[in-house]
């Protein structure tokens, strides 16, 4: 609840039901690619501790990393 009051979100999505709404809704995906907001932009000591760990970890999986320790946003291009 504290980041749906920090960041305003009305919704939450994984990669997967992201994509297939847009999908059911008429969109065609034509890319997509994690924005890392928490690594460029975390303002507090938390954020900043992850900053070293999520950057390994989505080296290595981007999806498993964007789950598991979250920090990223996903930037689609449908039309």
């Amino acid at each position: 609840m504290k980041r749906r009051v920090d960041y305003a979100h009305l919704h939450y999505f994984s990669k997967e039901t992201a994509l297939e709404t847009l999908v059911d809704t008429g969109y065609t995906i034509r890319d997509y690619f994690y924005a890392p907001r928490s690594n460029e932009i975390g303002p507090n000591a938390l954020q900043r501790a992850f900053r070293i760990p999520r950057a390994a970890l989505f080296a290595m999986n981007k999806d498993f990393a964007a789950r598991l320790l979250g920090g990223y946003t996903l930037m689609v291009l449908a039309e």
